[in-house]
């Protein structure tokens, strides 16, 4: 769904990364979103907000289309661990953020992820941060993860 060219973003006379063309998804019916029987294009918060909700979706390398002649890996491996009761809860909330704090990072419109906060519940973990973009809009992801279930 995104491009791989993530490390060189072009930037349009205004001063406005312009990643290319993204369509909206609806997560919830695992369509894409129609406006008069065209796919409907993303915004740039939309564009951030999808990406975001991509990467805390992703198993690291169970989709052949995040693997398939990519150098670096996109997803999360720590959701192998979750659910697990013999892991303290400081390890696995630290490498969730971590691991999520990393594959945002590599998106042009993401320049920092913060207030992190993680609890362990008990089907998963409970996680809250903030997502700062280029142009200053600040993103509030708030979603329990789980092992079973990571829409």
């Amino acid at each position: 769904m995104f491009p791989s060219n993530f490390t060189e973003p072009i930037y349009t006379t205004d001063g406005v990364t312009d990643t290319g063309i993204d369509f909206l998804f609806d997560y919830e019916s695992g369509q894409h979103i129609l406006k008069k029987a065209v796919l409907a294009e993303c915004s740039q918060l939309e564009t951030a907000q999808q990406y975001i909700q991509n990467v805390l979706r992703t198993w690291v390398n169970k989709f052949k289309v995040y693997t398939l002649e990519e150098t670096e890996a996109f997803g999360l491996s720590i959701y192998e661990y979750i659910g697990k009761r013999n892991l303290p809860m400081g390890y696995l909330n630290s490498e969730m953020k971590r691991e999520v704090t990393e594959q945002l990072l590599k998106h042009p419109l993401i320049t920092a992820v913060s207030d992190w906060k993680g609890k362990r519940e008990k089907q998963g973990l409970d996680i809250s941060f903030t997502v700062t973009l280029t142009n200053g809009v600040i993103i509030t992801v708030d979603r329990t993860v789980t092992a079973y279930n990571t829409g």
